[in-house]
This record gives C-alpha cells, sequence and structure tokens, in this order.
C-alpha cells in the first residue's frame, strides 16, 4: 500500500516528536538513553537515495530521522517554536512559502555581569564564561571544551557577542554521577582558552593589564577583561572586556621578536576594537 507524502510527514512528525520529548526537555523530563547511528543505512525517499548529514539512529529497537532533512525532501518546511517547544511541519502549497524553515531559534539572552569561574570536572580544570540572567547561563564552547554531551539541550545566543549559551538547569541532565565542582584552587585572573604557550600567554597578560587604566585628552578609561579566546588563525585571539561600563571585543595578533639571549619573544604587535554593544544594522 503506497503512503501519500502528508502521510509520510506524518509518520515522520510522529517518530521525532517522541525522540525529542526524551531528549531536550529540562531535568524531570529529560531521560539518558543509549542509541546507535548508523551510517550504514541507506535512506531513499520517492525512490531516490538521498544522502542525510546526520545518520538514522536506533533506539529500543525502531529508527528516528532528523525530521528537518527528511522535511527538506519530502517537500515540507519545519518551523522550531520556542515558547511552547513544538516543531512545526508545513506542506509548501505555494510557491512564495519559503523553502527551508527558521532553523534554529535560541532563546535571546544579553549580558547583564558576564564573569569567569573555574570548575573541576573529571580531573581537569576549565575557565567556563558564566553570565546571569533571569538563570545561571554557561557559554556553550567552554562547556563542551569540558567534554561535556549538549546533544539535544536548548541553547541561548548571547545578543551581543553573538555566542552560545546553555542553562544551567539544561545541563543538570549533562552532568552525569559526578556534576563539576567550583574551584578554589585553580584561578587566573585573565582567562585565557585555548592558548597554553607560557611565552604567548606572558604577552598577553601585559597587553590586557597595561590597558586596564589609561587616558586620552584627560578622559578617564577603565576596562574589566572578561576572557581572551585563542582563534583558530596563528597568534590570533579574541578579547572580550567592559570599558566604562560598555562592552567591547578585541582582536588581538602576536608578533614574534628577538628576546633576551635571542631567545623568541612575544608581543602584540597589532590590535582592533569593536564596540559590540552598538546596534547592528543589517544590510
Amino acid at each position: 500500500m503506497s503512503m501519500t507524502k502528508w502521510s509520510k510527514i506524518a509518520v515522520l512528525g510522529t517518530l521525532m516528536g517522541t525522540c525529542f520529548t526524551a531528549g531536550v526537555y529540562a531535568q524531570d523530563l529529560i531521560q539518558r538513553v543509549d542509541a546507535y547511528l548508523r551510517n550504514d543505512f541507506s535512506v531513499v525517499v520517492d525512490g531516490r537515495q538521498v544522502q542525510l548529514a546526520n545518520p538514522p539512529l536506533i533506539y529500543n529497537n525502531a529508527s528516528y530521522l532528523p525530521v528537518k532533512e527528511l522535511g527538506t525532501y519530502l517537500g515540507a518546511v519545519v518551523n522550531w517554536k520556542e515558547s511552547s517547544k513544538t516543531i512545526y511541519i508545513n506542506s509548501r502549497i505555494n510557491p512564495q512559502q519559503p523553502t527551508e524553515g527558521n532553523g534554529t531559534n535560541y532563546t535571546e539572552i544579553v549580558f547583564q555581569y558576564p564573569y569567569v569561574q573555574y570548575f573541576d570536572y573529571l580531573g581537569g580544570t576549565y575557565p567556563v564564561l558564566t553570565n546571569m540572567t533571569e538563570q545561571t547561563y554557561y557559554r556553550l564552547s567552554d562547556v563542551e571544551r569540558m567534554g561535556v554531551r549538549t546533544d539535544g539541550l536548548r541553547k541561548a545566543k548571547e545578543k551581543y557577542s553573538e555566542e552560545l549559551y546553555v542553562s544551567e538547569a539544561e545541563l543538570k541532565s549533562a552532568w552525569g554521577k559526578e556534576p563539576p565542582q567550583l574551584s578554589y584552587s585553580n584561578y587566573e585572573p585573565i582567562a585565557i582558552t585555548g592558548e597554553k604557550d607560557p611565552i604567548k600567554l606572558k604577552a598577553i597578560k601585559e597587553y590586557v593589564k597595561s590597558f586596564r587604566y589609561y587616558e586620552i585628552n584627560k578622559v578617564p578609561y577603565m576596562s574589566n577583561p572578561i576572557i581572551v579566546d585563542a582563534l583558530p588563525e596563528l597568534n590570533t585571539y579574541s578579547y572580550l572586556l567592559t570599558e566604562n561600563g560598555h562592552f567591547y571585543r578585541t582582536t588581538l595578533k602576536l608578533t614574534q621578536i628577538n628576546g633576551s639571549n635571542n631567545q623568541p619573544d612575544y608581543v602584540v604587535g597589532s590590535s582592533s576594537k569593536e564596540d559590540i554593544q552598538v546596534t547592528r544594522v543589517n544590510n
């Protein structure tokens, strides 16, 4: 018996609704499950084999497929509504309808008093950028650096930095039996991630300290460092700070020089500061 396109979409939505409920809601409703990704499975849609970016998943002898990808192949638009935590699968009836859904809609949060905390977790100590709003949020990249799986957890996007965060309430389901503990023995006043070279770390810290307080035309400027992150480009770093109560991001580039006894040394050779708190205009 053949199935219509809408029947296939309805079955897909039912399956994925069940999978979604099991993996995304808050701690009292989240279940940790053991599942298997089957890269060896083939998926054929309307007689045409398709290559999915995310392979089928097998759990409890049932298969689960990525609803957004399958919806695209079936000619449907998939949307996510954060307020009701609902996936909408809509058939494209008119050509004016978008071919893609709204993608991932993140809850928007805004910096209040962002600061770095150090956590001990599974034998390591990690700096984690923390933001307090109506609840506690941790920067996603820092959490993932700790080795915490964040699949299925709802994320939030910070307005100024445009970086992703995840709430403490969501993370409670992912910590496992040994949640991280605040570290009081390991603390750096200037947090730097992604860089281990002590000479480079010294150069970055000296730069940050030298621009904590300065004057231009008798106007005082006081900055408060938040965090420095190594960027993929060699010797390049993103420095998040507040200056006179305003949020900025400065890109730092280190230049190698000859130090004492002709030993290699580094200085900040260039920097460019961006005011991330201004209202962006999308062209």
